[in-house]
């Protein structure tokens, strides 16, 4: 409603030599310039009332300025829609289209480690954009993946990398911005190509009359697609909707007999927990590997490592294509830590560094790890991640401080993966034993689960017949990967059933 507010410093400033957006227009329009505080007093104290400080001290206890009236906001003017004019289509030459880029937008978060490299959904592609076309003009144009490009629109031009996109238009070039920056910071610093540099004022999404010629020059791309690769199996699970009703309880992926096994069932006395994706819902966004990282302390380990296939990304969101690659199906798979009933990495390892727990976690105790790997090795799900180098910085302070306190931070030579999010887990019990009651369905919500959008992914104990993973894990539509393996994954999917439309 207008009222104000004093809005509170949490923390003194990092640097000496840092000064807040206030104190640098001070810099410019005051004599001498004044520290932040002084400005904001001096405003408020001149118009509750002046000459008494306890107005001023009371506002900035209670953070709201009590005695101040709200500004009437004028009306708003009403506004008159305009029809845009048609697109018009170019008469010669490639039409050069110009969008913000997944992760970094317009170049605005281009400084964040994290974002830079987080593969972005359909080319699964980090630290750099691309020229994306179409197969059928790579072929027009006799260019392949990572050959080096002259765009040139009028008098001016650029030079990137081709990226050839199944499901792109053909005769059109897609160009992403917030990259080739120069004065970003050390992150973002000489990372891609300017696409702005062929982006006129007038023309802000697409322009015609775009020539492409070949420079001989290739560069790397850096897509995290095939690291990890399953490809081969049975893995995402698709079904039309008219099959699903005709046969609504079949099995989409066969699971061994459980009394046939060479080893002695567990019994979970408490809690059980595991975790359910839908495939239906999930949009291939990639907010969970973000958010895994941030909760985890995952460290981000630069292009050269993520082009040796280092990624330390616990979660890793697989693309499939299906049909022709002019029009084809996208599907999209996140695949983290299983935590198999019967783990494969469990029975190699040779220091017990991999152990399970008596809720059926997949546990890693990080300082017996030895680095021997056999673990990543046996996992036919290649979740687990090694800190080949010393990706976590331990030096500077103030990277500290953005780190998870209740997570450990990895150094070299250690093997990690998924937890579960076990420090919520703790955290759930703690609550729970004060307050002398079971944990209930919903009190833990794993970081991926937090930031999904599409509710995708549910978390919770299979002990408790009422809780809504038990519930889901009861539908038809339910699966394990590579079941057939009897790993015996707590994490389960959801099969995808499409509707397409009849031909």
């Amino acid at each position: 409603d207008g009222t104000a507010s004093i809005i509170q410093p949490l923390i003194e400033p990092l640097y000496s030599s840092s000064a807040s957006l206030l104190e640098v227009i001070s810099l410019l329009v005051d004599l001498p310039p004044r520290r932040g505080y002084d400005i904001v007093r001096d405003f408020w104290t001149s118009r509750l009332s002046p000459g008494v400080p306890a107005a001023w001290e009371r506002a900035l206890n209670k953070g709201i300025v009590m005695d101040a009236v709200p500004t009437a906001l004028p009306a708003a003017t009403p506004v008159t829609a305009v029809a845009l004019p048609p697109d018009a289509t170019p008469a010669t030459g490639l039409e050069l289209l110009f969008r913000p880029d997944t992760a970094v937008d317009d170049g605005r978060f281009a400084n964040n480690g994290w974002l830079q490299e987080l593969p972005r959904p359909l080319s699964k592609l980090t630290w750099d954009n691309v020229a994306m076309v179409s197969k059928k003009t790579a072929a027009d144009l006799g260019v392949g993946m990572g050959d080096v490009v002259r765009i040139t629109a009028g008098s001016a031009r650029v030079s990137a990398p081709i990226w050839i996109q199944p499901g792109h238009a053909d005769d059109c070039v897609s160009v992403t911005l917030g990259y080739g920056r120069t004065h970003a910071g050390a992150v973002a610093n000489g990372v891609g190509f300017n696409a702005n540099l062929v982006r006129p004022a007038d023309l802000a999404w697409s322009r015609g009359e775009v020539q492409i010629a070949r420079t001989g020059a290739v560069h790397a791309l850096a897509s995290t697609q095939h690291h990890f690769s399953m490809e081969g199996r049975d893995l995402v699970q698709v079904e039309s909707l008219a099959d699903f009703k005709t046969n609504p309880d079949k099995a989409f992926a066969n699971s061994p007999d459980p009394d046939k096994d060479l080893y002695p069932a567990f019994t979970y006395k408490n809690y059980a927990w595991a975790m359910s994706i839908d495939l239906n819902t999930c949009v291939g966004c990639n907010a969970c590997i973000v958010a895994c990282q941030a909760e985890n302390n995952i460290p981000v380990v630069g292009k050269d490592q993520v082009l040796k296939g280092r990624e330390m990304h616990w979660i890793r969101v697989d693309r499939y294509f299906e049909g022709a690659p002019e029009e084809p199906a996208m599907h999209f798979q996140p695949v983290t830590c299983m935590h198999c009933e019967q783990a494969p990495c469990e029975v190699v390892c040779p220091v017990g560094a991999t152990v399970h727990s008596s809720e059926g976690l997949n546990d890693m105790v990080y300082n017996r790890c030895v680095g021997t790997r056999y673990c990543s090795n046996n996992c036919p799900y290649k979740v687990r991640r090694f800190n080949f180098f010393q990706y976590s910085d331990t030096t500077h302070a103030t990277i500290a401080m953005q780190k998870n306190p209740d997570v450990t931070v990895r150094s070299r030579g250690v093997m990690e993966k998924c937890t579960y999010c076990v420090q919520r887990i703790e955290s759930g019990r703690i609550d729970a034993q004060k307050e002398m009651r079971p944990i209930r369905d919903g009190d833990i919500v794993t970081a991926c689960q937090a930031a999904c959008p599409a509710d995708a992914i549910v978390f919770g104990n299979i002990n408790d017949p009422a809780s809504r993973v038990s519930k889901l894990k009861a539908l038809p539509r339910n699966y394990g990967l590579l079941a057939d393996l009897n790993t015996r994954p707590r994490t389960t999917y959801l099969a995808k059933v499409t509707n397409p439309p009849e031909a």
